[in-house]
């Protein structure tokens, strides 16, 4: 396991000081690494055995997303907006609920999903990733105020995305039960978590 880490530090090192000409590639940042994944993992030379439920790719997958959210936080331009604020507003509004809905009734009425299992896939799905979108925000080809409109919806439309989650799981389970219980749990997913990020992000501000 010291091994193949050593390896990913080698190659992380190294792109990262070769970003100019990696950027350049046809092949983005992700499918490189993912490409190193399947070198190193079982169909490769089994090197790296870690499975989807590990704890080592849990804990170094929140370590790597949190400066990527925090970058793309810190990077954006609010007041460049100005009068555009509509179009964010919608696409994290109406966009994201629509974007849910559109992904969970295939998956119920094509694929026999339940209609909670359906709209919690959805959900899912209707979370960008900030990583890969992060190689067209590069991309200066594309006008700067529908980069801008896009950084802010990868940034921020898991705010939409991710109570519906919580709170369709938590249906599916059956782990919140009475109205009690229920106010509790939207207490805290909804105003005390939020108060919560709301004073980390001041403080490190």
């Amino acid at each position: 396991m010291m091994l193949v880490f050593g390896v990913v530090a080698v190659i992380l090192l190294v792109t990262a000081l070769a970003s100019g000409i990696v950027e350049r590639f046809p092949l983005s940042f992700p499918l490189m690494f993912l490409g190193l994944k399947l070198v190193l993992g079982k169909q490769g030379f089994g090197a790296n055995e870690l499975g989807p439920h590990d704890q080592i790719l849990e804990v170094t997958a929140t370590l790597t997303l949190a400066p990527v959210l925090f970058l793309d936080a810190a990077q954006l331009q609010i007041k460049e907006l100005g009068r555009r604020w509509l179009v964010p507003s919608l696409i994290l509004g109406s966009g994201t609920a629509l974007v849910i809905s559109l992904g969970a009734v295939p998956l119920a009425l094509l694929i026999g999903f339940g209609w909670v299992i359906a709209f919690i896939s959805g959900a899912i799905l209707a979370s960008t990733d900030p990583v890969v979108l992060r190689e067209i925000l590069r991309d200066h080809r594309i006008p700067r105020s529908v980069r801008q409109v896009l950084r802010i919806e990868a940034g921020m439309n898991d705010i939409v995305a991710l109570p519906v989650i919580l709170v369709l799981i938590a249906v599916a389970t059956g782990d919140v039960g009475g109205g009690g219980q229920w106010v509790s749990f939207l207490l805290k997913l909804l105003v005390l978590g939020p108060a919560i990020g709301f004073a980390i992000g001041g403080v490190g501000a």
